[in-house]
């Protein structure tokens, strides 16, 4: 059965990769869906002060090595995606401020390849939304991975704990948590999106 493949932004990957081992490149559930990054990920990360102090694991070899795995692209898509890139990256700077060239690449991506998008930006969802690029929410993923028992609800408690320790809550985490996960997590703030502990 050939992979459902969905391309993740770096704000999601680093959101999810810590705590989700192996992350990339292997197939979970029983329509096999599989998660890849753009080697822009590695390189935004590895230019960042910002994301190499916060996310300092990001640089071990584990997720190095993982992060090589990116989508395989012919070269006609590849100029067809870099035609997209150009195009989308115009619309942005004169019409639609707020995402990065990375953000614009994703979605070049996505939409030469008919790939999902995981993000959490609104600003990119938005310009998804422009294109009619499928976009789809963090936890929208681990709501996913739940049903196909790819990871347990004890793991979403754990990993949204994480968030909140760090400071890093994607936008709308409350009303999200409330549509994907009831009755089991019944939130009423971002510090308490998870309910009490069984």
């Amino acid at each position: 059965m050939p992979q459902s493949k969905m391309l993740v932004d770096t704000n999601s990957y680093l959101r999810l990769a810590q705590n989700i081992r192996p992350f990339l490149a292997v197939e979970f559930g029983p329509d096999p869906t599989c998660l890849y990054v753009l080697a822009e990920t590695g390189m935004e990360i590895e230019a960042s002060h910002r994301l190499t102090h916060k996310f300092f694991w990001a640089l071990e070899e584990e997720h190095v090595l993982e992060r090589k795995f990116t989508p395989s692209i012919s070269r006609k898509q590849k100029k067809e995606m870099l035609d997209a890139l150009s195009y989308i990256w115009e619309f942005v700077l004169s019409d639609h401020p707020g995402p990065s060239k990375v953000d614009a690449t994703y979605l070049a991506y996505g939409y030469i390849l008919k790939l999902p998008v995981v993000t959490d930006d609104r600003d990119m969802r938005s310009l998804a939304k422009i294109f009619d690029i499928k976009t789809v929410k963090t936890l929208e993923l681990m709501k996913h991975m739940l049903d196909v028992e790819h990871i347990t609800l004890v793991k979403v408690r754990g990993i949204v704990d994480h968030w909140k320790y760090i400071n890093d809550l994607p936008a709308d985490l409350v009303n999200d948590v409330t549509e994907l996960f009831p009755p089991a997590i019944t939130p009423t703030s971002n510090h308490d999106v998870l309910g009490e502990r069984p």
